[in-house]
């Protein structure tokens, strides 16, 4: 069937249901001529199924015709590589590009799936995920080893694709890898061998960093138990749901776990220094007395240049960081007997706050930083009066982005207040003194 004719039989096949389905309020016609015209649900679900089973056996066509056109050498003649190179000149995502080229070397050997596609029964996903399961398990068991059950194990999978997700179908091929592979020699699958990990950190053109991480199985199984508990939400002071989503409540955690092991006192030296955060900062910044030129930006030891108000929110209380403070360059000390929370004073807010005093948080003092209540720019001493512990969210994002109030109340605890004011609500270790209306959830 050619061009001509196939637009030919779909334009044939709309006509033929339009007017039955106009008369009868159901069909396919009904949706080509009018939403309106569409009143009973199984129609409209039936359209849909109609829809999904086309665009299968479209996909069939496409790898069909996609095999075709390398058994005659087309890819050659107009000088490219193979099939999946013409794939790549028509209107197609890379990944269904990548799915229709599998399925196209496998129509011969793979009579099942490719049927189940063709009767448009199967999706081309579902059936390039009984592909790469058997491919993932052939490596696991070597050629030889894996003819002897390429049959039966591609039975099984095509069973899981018609009643499962792609992504439930490769665990399970996954699942047959490790039962099938043989024990002499031992196999190792890509998802066990660290020695494929890679990471990279870098810093886009608007001074954020962005990282991407490929890890084995069971470093990101690490990974995962270690920003699990750390991820969930957390509900705000009135109870009201955490509105963060997901992958920033991930990113959160992320930080947190950092910051976490910067605080440690136990983590390994470079060249007998511990690891720190580097900031350089002129004084002008960091009092907010304004100022031009380079000598008035402040820096960060890895990504550069930052903003006065970072940097300010950087030296508040963080006690990984040293700050250089310098003006025209000069190291200058301009300490206020000690600006960050350490030794003596951090265990006197370890005994006295316990951990993050937002209401309704409590995370440990590990994984916080110690807050100083009247900034130390703004002539704010640094000592137990002034400060509290607060994790990196509540810290940053609350305190310093959204500007809840906090001071130290007549107990001699903390106590906070939103940004549009209100009552002050008692910190997190005695909020079951706070009244009921304003007790952290």
């Amino acid at each position: 069937m050619n061009h001509d004719e196939l637009t030919a039989f779909v334009t044939e096949l709309a006509d033929d249901l339009v007017p039955a389905a106009v008369e009868s309020g159901t069909g396919m016609g009904a949706l080509l001529a009018s939403a309106e015209a569409i009143v009973d649900d199984k129609a409209v679900l039936g359209v849909m199924v109609t829809a999904i089973r086309m665009g299968n056996i479209a996909s069939y066509l496409l790898a069909a015709a996609t095999a075709r056109a390398e058994a005659i050498g087309i890819p050659v003649r107009n000088r490219m590589k193979n099939g999946r190179d013409l794939l790549r000149e028509l209107p197609l995502a890379p990944a269904t590009v990548n799915r229709v080229a599998r399925l196209a070397q496998h129509l011969d050997d793979l009579p099942n799936v490719v049927r189940d596609v063709r009767d448009g029964d199967l999706t081309v996903e579902h059936a390039d995920a009984v592909i790469r399961g058997l491919d993932h398990i052939a490596t696991r068991m070597g050629a030889d080893g894996f003819t002897a059950v390429r049959d039966k194990t591609a039975t099984t999978l095509l069973a899981h694709a018609r009643i499962d997700q792609p992504a439930q179908v490769m665990e399970k091929a996954r699942e047959l890898g490790h039962e099938l592979a043989p024990l002499d020699p031992p196999s190792t699958p890509p998802a066990d061998n660290p020695s494929l990990n890679q990471a990279s950190i870098t810093r886009t053109d608007e001074g954020r960093v962005t990282l991407e991480a490929d890890l084995d199985q069971l470093s990101g199984e690490k990974l995962h138990t270690a920003l699990d508990a750390l991820a969930k939400p957390i509900p705000a002071p009135d109870g009201s749901p955490d509105p963060r989503p997901r992958a920033q409540r991930t990113a959160d955690a992320l930080v947190s776990v950092i910051t976490a092991y910067l605080a440690s006192r136990n983590r390994p030296t470079v060249g007998g220094v511990v690891p720190h955060i580097t900031m350089t900062v002129p004084l002008p910044v960091l009092v907010g007395s304004g100022g031009e030129g380079d000598s008035r930006v402040a820096r960060l030891g890895f990504t550069g240049s930052v903003s006065a108000e970072t940097a300010r929110e950087i030296a508040c209380g963080n006690t990984e960081v040293t700050a250089l403070i310098t003006a025209d360059s000069v190291p200058l000390d301009a300490k206020r007997t000690q600006r960050f929370v350490t030794g003596t004073l951090r265990r006197a807010l370890e005994a006295r706050d316990g951990g993050c005093q937002f209401p309704g948080c409590g995370r440990p003092s590990a994984w916080c930083e110690g807050h100083h209540i009247q900034q130390w720019a703004d002539g704010g001493e640094t000592n137990l009066k002034n400060t509290v512990l607060l994790c990196s969210l509540h810290h940053h994002t609350y305190v310093h982005g959204k500007g809840w109030n906090i001071q130290i109340g007549f107990d001699g605890h903390p106590w906070f207040q939103s940004p549009e004011g209100g009552d002050w609500i008692r910190c997190h270790n005695r909020r079951t003194l706070t009244l009921a209306d304003h007790a952290a959830a």
